[in-house]
């Protein structure tokens, strides 16, 4: 196992991997995706560094982080995180980031606790319809299908595993980005991460986003801009795409009266390491916006 990037953050009888740099305020915090680490921000970090506060880290079971009783669920890493911000060095308010499904993680930290957050910057997020499992032989929207619906997706899964999976030998595009120190241990990681998968775990977790997703899209539904005048920006792909897609992002930006949508042009679905710079500047921006308007008391 490689040395941890950051230092290990005791949030009651378990430790969180933390990696915090720069000075300023609002302190900018980082979710992952589904199957992401703290490390792939590191050329992001960088950049943030040099005019805010930036902290990535690692939820339960991913990377140097202590599992959890339901890695990657939404309400034990909203405890988690909750518990991590309040009991470290990480005083708020906060700007949250969040890539993927890390988009969801961060939408659902800002519903539960609006007063820690001052802004919110969407990268490549998963909508709530792009959420998506085989129901009868066809694709269908998670947020739509019942309780007993996933029960039917997972359960032959579980009594029947598929073969695990073949666990990497190397490094692919784009984390070769990434300073040779940090792809050997990213390399760690994600062999750690697959050899952990299981679909009993996996079926809980997919509850719990459906859950998740469901009042989102509510309260997206609900009102024209559910974040208010909250800065936003929503940063998406440029490369890979469909009109369908484009469109849920554009939607994401209407979630605030301030919301922006920034495209970039040359990325991929990893936009934090394809165009670093612009990931950096949607962040300068929200900090700058959040920093000029009036002060939350903590």
């Amino acid at each position: 196992m490689p040395p941890p990037v950051g230092q290990l953050v005791d949030i009651g009888g378990r430790r969180l991997h933390c990696h915090c740099t720069g000075s300023g305020t609002p302190t900018v915090m980082v979710e992952n995706g589904s199957s992401s680490f703290s490390i792939d921000w590191a050329l992001v970090q960088a950049g943030v560094s040099k005019f805010d506060r930036i902290c990535t880290y690692d939820r339960a079971g991913f990377a140097w982080s202590d599992r959890g009783p339901e890695d990657n669920g939404v309400e034990q890493t909203m405890d988690d995180l909750h518990m991590l911000l309040h009991s470290s060095a990480m005083s708020g308010p906060y700007v949250l980031v969040g890539h993927s499904m890390g988009g969801m993680f961060v939408r659902a930290y800002q519903r539960r606790y609006p007063e820690d957050v001052v802004g919110l910057v969407l990268v490549d997020a998963t909508p709530e319809e792009e959420l998506e499992y085989l129901w009868h032989g066809k694709s269908t929207p998670g947020i739509f299908l019942t309780y007993d619906a996933l029960d039917s997706v997972y359960a032959p899964l579980i009594r029947n595993p598929p073969t695990p999976p073949e666990l990497p030998t190397e490094v692919g595009e784009p984390y070769d980005r990434l300073p040779p120190d940090l792809q050997h241990a990213r390399l760690w990681a994600q062999r750690l991460f697959l050899s952990r998968i299981d679909m009993p775990h996996s079926w809980i977790t997919a509850e719990s986003w459906r859950q998740e997703f469901v009042a989102l899209r509510n309260r997206r539904l609900a009102s024209p801009h559910g974040l208010g005048d909250l800065p936003l920006i929503v940063v998406r792909r440029g490369l890979r795409t469909n009109d369908v897609l484009n469109k849920r992002e554009s939607e994401l930006a209407e979630l605030s009266s301030r919301g922006r949508l920034i495209v970039a042009t040359k990325s991929d679905h990893q936009v934090h390491l394809y165009e670093p710079d612009v990931v950096t500047g949607a962040i300068r921006d929200v900090v700058s916006d959040a920093r000029s308007r009036k002060p939350v008391a903590h």
